[in-house]
């Protein structure tokens, strides 16, 4: 009897190292990157940072389809920096509602002014074009 409840004790100081897990299913920010299309940013380092912190909130690295991944605990303007081994790297913020939802996010420069430079790009090859058909009937 003895024996069973010295086995009975050492039986649950077991248990005390038990790494107990839950599968949620919430929603998440993700944050895509690549080079323009071309080339992947998989398997890069990455840190996180909460709203008026200086300590990391989550780091890792990228998963294979280039994406970072986190899931926000408060509202406020989150910092994701992202950089690789040969130099290349970004620090975007995203802006988290209330709700937990993605508010706005910064973006590159090519990014916002996109729509500029195509307008702008259209007029030269436009007004291009008209030139040359005016030199070609003169």
């Amino acid at each position: 009897m003895k024996r069973v409840l010295i086995l009975l004790i050492f039986s649950l100081s077991l248990f005390a190292h038990d790494l107990h897990h839950k599968v949620l299913n919430q929603e998440a920010v993700v944050v895509a990157f690549s080079f323009g299309g071309e080339g992947d940013f998989s398997y890069q380092s990455y840190e996180v940072y909460a709203p008026k912190s200086d300590i990391p909130f989550a780091v890792g690295r990228s998963d294979k389809l280039s994406r970072v991944v986190f899931i926000p605990d408060r509202k406020g303007e989150w910092r994701v920096k992202v950089m690789s081994e040969d130099g290349h790297g970004a620090e975007i913020k995203v802006v988290i509602d209330k709700e937990f939802g993605v508010k706005e996010y910064s973006q590159s420069f090519f990014e916002r002014f996109q729509k500029i430079f195509v307008g702008v790009a259209l007029i030269f090859g436009i007004f291009g074009l008209l030139t040359i058909i005016k030199r070609r009937k003169n």
